[in-house]
């Protein structure tokens, strides 16, 4: 009677524990789904970021994500030796926690901002980790987080260096086929989740839902990464600003920018000044002097005749004793020829006289 009793306590008490194991279930999905919706309703919103309704929506996402994730850690859902196609379709959609966390702690604007970004670093590196791991995506190498305070680095005068333009070019072009690939997967979503809100849902068009959902996070994820390594290098200078270890930069004052008639001589300069009375009106010459003089422009070593006369002063002088000196030259050339030709016009009308070729309708 004992036994019986016993098995009978045993049998109700795994009942009523696996009843609690699928009221935590069921309450993990509500909580991830309004989370969820939530998280789509703070980034789409249009509000200002530093309003205190919308930090309330973020803040109130991040506890219920947090919950989410705490009860994900005590139903043991996944386990580090299975890969993504060994997991139930109802638990793919959990992958998305710490993306989602990453999201919405970087809209934070109340805290200190280092402390952001770092917080939200470490949340996109673990869900980049988590889908390698699983076999979501091939990654490659998952960045690491850069600390925004780094007190080993800062007495260390960074070298400036020149850019990697193969590795810019690399960047580039991962970044552009990340962009086309997740407008396909906007688009498929769209299509996918038309389809579960009708009446039949069917399991392997939710399970490629969540795959596709998820590898699209993966892409915005690599995106906010490298936005967020950006903003560490300004933080960190406008840290050293602040503590007057980097002289700020005195801005060059701006030039004024004032219409000019520009004009071909100074004739056109005359005319076109009588209608323009309130306005410079320059000539070609007269306006690349004037920019000259106001370092608009590097007069340069060698070129056309007017950047040669503002960069050397003599020049023209030179070139004015040249072009006289060929003049002369001509000048003496053309006597030669016009005087052989004179002589030979003598010649000819001494043997040919005046009308002498002439005979026609003559008789």
């Amino acid at each position: 009677t004992k036994l019986i009793l016993l098995d009978s306590l045993l049998q109700e008490t795994d009942v009523l524990n696996n009843r609690m194991d699928d009221d935590k279930d069921e309450s993990l999905c509500q909580l991830f789904d309004n989370a969820l919706k939530l998280h789509n309703d703070v980034s789409e919103s249009s509000d200002d970021t530093n309003s205190k309704p919308f930090q309330d929506k973020v803040k109130k996402g991040i506890l219920m994500l947090e919950d989410a994730t705490r009860l994900v850690s005590i139903l043991d859902i996944f386990s580090r030796n299975e890969n993504f196609s060994e997991i139930p379709t109802e638990h793919l959609k959990y992958f998305l926690l710490p993306v989602l966390l990453g999201d919405l702690s970087n809209k934070i604007t109340e805290n200190d901002r280092g402390d952001v970004v770092e917080n939200a670093q470490i949340y996109y590196i673990d869900y980049l980790q988590r889908c390698k791991d699983y076999g979501f995506a091939d990654i490659g190498r998952i960045p690491k987080m850069i600390p925004v305070k780094d007190e080993s680095t800062e007495e260390v005068e960074e070298v400036p260096r020149m850019p990697d333009l193969s590795k810019m070019n690399a960047e580039r072009s991962a970044k552009m086929t990340r962009f086309k690939q997740n407008k396909q997967l906007e688009a498929d979503l769209k299509e996918l989740k038309v389809v579960l809100n009708g009446a039949s849902r069917d399991e392997d068009v939710l399970r490629d839902y969540h795959l596709k959902l998820i590898q699209r996070f993966v892409n915005t994820t690599l995106d906010e990464l490298n936005s967020l390594e950006m903003e560490v290098g300004v933080l960190k200078h406008m840290a050293k600003v602040k503590a007057g270890k980097v002289a700020p930069v005195d801005e060059k004052p701006h030039r004024k920018m004032q219409p000019i008639i520009i004009t071909k001589d100074k004739i056109q300069k005359e005319v076109y000044g009588l209608g323009y009375p309130s306005l410079p009106i320059l000539t070609v010459d007269e306006f690349y002097e004037k920019r000259v003089a106001d370092g608009w422009w590097k007069p340069p070593t060698s070129g056309g005749a007017l950047q040669d006369a503002a960069a050397d002063p003599e020049l023209e002088a030179r070139m004015q004793d040249q072009e006289e000196r060929k003049k002369d030259g001509d000048v003496d050339r053309d006597d030669v020829e016009a005087r052989d030709k004179v002589l030979a016009w003598d010649e000819w009308t001494d043997d040919h006289r005046r009308g002498e070729g002439n005979r026609h309708n003559m008789g």
